[in-house]
């Protein structure tokens, strides 16, 4: 694993949004989350993670496999 996905494990995520053309606030949007919790929860701000639930609704938004991110 690299030194970036070390510091930040959903840098994954973050590079699957962008290929994809969205930003974190429109794909908080489409798994009806506000865009400042779903902040938190991709930066893990305070211990906040995703449900495996959310990397589910937010996998098919990117139509990936939660695998490529979770």
């Amino acid at each position: 694993m690299n030194a970036i996905a070390e510091k930040n494990p959903y840098y994954k995520l973050k590079s699957l949004i962008e290929q994809n053309g969205f930003t974190q606030s429109e794909i908080a949007g489409k798994i009806d989350m506000d865009r400042s919790t779903f902040s938190l929860k991709i930066n893990r701000k305070n211990g906040r993670d995703f449900t495996f639930a959310e990397a589910i609704e937010i996998a098919e938004v990117l139509d990936t496999t939660i695998s490529n991110f979770f």
